[in-house]
C-alpha cells in the first residue's frame, strides 16, 4: 500500500491581492493533513473511500475520460477526488501509461474533532493528496511543479475564484512566496489543448519560491471559532475593481509590503517581518473599510490586539471574516501569556507546527 499526505495551509500575508496574477503572498504549511492511501485492486472494479464522508467505499467505473459513480449524492460529495483522478488519468494516458484498477482511501485531520473547519484549505489538500498518490501508484515521478499544475487544473474544472496558493503550499510545504497565474490564459489553454500541453507551458504570472524563516521566529495561530466563506468574501472585494484607482492602490501597497516581507525573510530580520505583518494588516483594514465585508471581525481584532500587547505582530489569516488569526513572535518571549489570554477570550490556540515535508 502507498500512503501520501498533503498538509493544510495558512496565509501569512498578501491576501486578496494574491487573487490577481503576479501579486505575491506568503503562506505556511501546517502539520495537519489529508492522507491518501492507494493499492491495486484484484477485482475489475475500483473504489474510493472517503473516511470523513462515507462508512463504505464507493465503486466507480471509467467511461472514456470520465469517472462514473452511480450514486449521485456520493459523486457530488467526492467531486474533488473524482476530478483529480480524471485529470491525472488523462495525463497518464497521454504518456502511454496503462490504467489500472485501484482502491483509494482518503482521510483528514484538517478539521477539529467535532467537524469544525479551521480554514486550512481542505479542498486543496484533497486534490494534492490524490495527485501525489496516483503519481506514486503509476510511478510517474512527476516534479512538484507538475503535481501543482495537475491539482490546479482539477480545481479550475470545479471553481475558478481561488488563487491556488493553498495548492502550492500543500505541494511544496514549509514557508512559501507565491503569486498566481493568469487564470484566463490557463483556462483558454485547457479548452484548446491537451492536459499534457498545458503542463509543459510556462504559466504567465506564476511564482513559487520556498523561503527560510528568520532564526527564533515563531508563528502562533488562534482560531475564532466561526468559519469564513472565502469565495463570498473574495467576490465582494472583487467588486472594488469598479473603483480602479482605489483597487490599484491597494494592489500596489500589498505588492510593496509583501516584497519587503520577503526581503526581511532573506536577510534573517524578525523585526522587519513583524513590521511588514503590521503594515499588511493596515492595508487589509483599509481595503475592508472600503468593501465593508468585515474581514477583521471583533474576535479577530481581539486576537490581534492581544498578540500586539505581548510584543507579537498579528493579523488575520486568509480571507478573514472568521477562522484564524496569526501572531508572529520572537520565540524568546513567553508565548503562553498570549495563548492564555486568547483562551480567556474564547479564542482557541491551535498549537500546530510548520510542516517542512517528509
Amino acid at each position: 500500500m502507498i500512503q501520501v499526505k498533503a498538509p493544510g495551509k495558512l496565509y501569512v500575508a498578501g491576501e486578496y491581492a494574491v487573487t490577481e496574477p503576479g501579486y505575491k503572498s506568503v503562506l505556511i504549511a501546517v502539520d495537519r493533513f489529508v492522507t491518501a492511501s492507494i493499492e491495486a485492486s484484484n477485482a475489475v472494479t475500483s473504489t474510493i473511500h472517503s473516511k470523513t464522508l462515507h462508512y463504505e467505499p464507493v465503486t466507480f467505473n471509467r467511461n472514456e475520460d470520465k469517472i462514473d459513480i452511480s450514486d449521485a449524492n456520493a459523486a457530488s460529495q467526492l467531486k474533488y477526488v473524482v476530478t483529480a483522478i480524471e485529470v491525472f488519468e488523462q495525463y497518464a494516458r497521454s504518456c502511454n501509461v496503462k490504467l489500472k484498477h485501484f482502491h483509494l482511501e482518503i482521510d483528514s485531520n484538517l478539521d477539529d474533532a467535532s467537524g469544525n473547519k479551521y480554514g486550512l484549505g481542505s479542498s486543496a489538500a484533497v486534490l494534492v493528496s490524490v495527485v501525489k498518490a496516483l503519481n506514486e501508484f503509476y510511478d510517474m515521478q512527476l516534479s512538484n511543479l507538475y503535481i501543482y499544475k495537475l491539482a490546479v487544473i482539477s480545481n479550475m474544472r470545479l471553481q475558478s475564484l481561488s488563487s491556488c496558493g493553498d495548492i502550492a503550499v500543500s505541494v511544496y510545504s514549509g514557508w512559501l512566496a507565491y503569486s498566481t497565474f493568469d487564470h484566463d490564459w490557463v483556462k483558454q489553454q485547457m479548452e484548446e489543448t491537451s492536459v499534457n500541453e498545458v503542463l509543459e507551458k510556462n504559466w504567465p504570472g506564476l511564482h513559487i519560491e520556498p523561503l527560510q524563516a528568520p532564526e527564533n521566529m515563531e508563528v502562533l495561530i488562534g482560531w475564532t471559532g466561526s468559519p469564513a466563506s472565502s469565495p463570498h468574501l473574495v467576490s465582494e472585494v472583487k467588486r472594488l475593481k469598479s473603483d480602479p484607482s482605489f483597487y490599484g492602490r491597494f494592489l500596489d501597497q500589498s505588492h510593496t509590503c509583501v516584497e519587503n516581507l520577503i526581503y526581511a525573510f532573506k536577510t534573517n530580520n524578525i523585526k522587519g517581518v513583524q513590521k511588514m505583518i503590521r503594515q499588511n494588516r493596515m492595508i487589509i483594514q483599509q481595503m475592508d473599510n472600503e468593501a465593508t465585508v468585515d474581514i477583521e471581525t471583533e474576535n479577530l481584532k481581539m486576537l490581534c490586539d492581544i498578540g500586539e500587547r505581548y510584543g507579537a505582530a498579528a493579523k488575520t489569516s486568509g480571507a478573514g471574516g472568521g477562522d484564524c488569526g496569526i501572531a508572529i513572535i520572537d520565540n524568546r518571549i513567553d508565548k503562553n501569556r498570549i495563548y492564555n489570554e486568547w483562551a480567556s477570550h474564547g479564542i482557541k490556540p491551535l498549537k500546530f507546527k510548520i510542516y517542512h515535508g517528509q
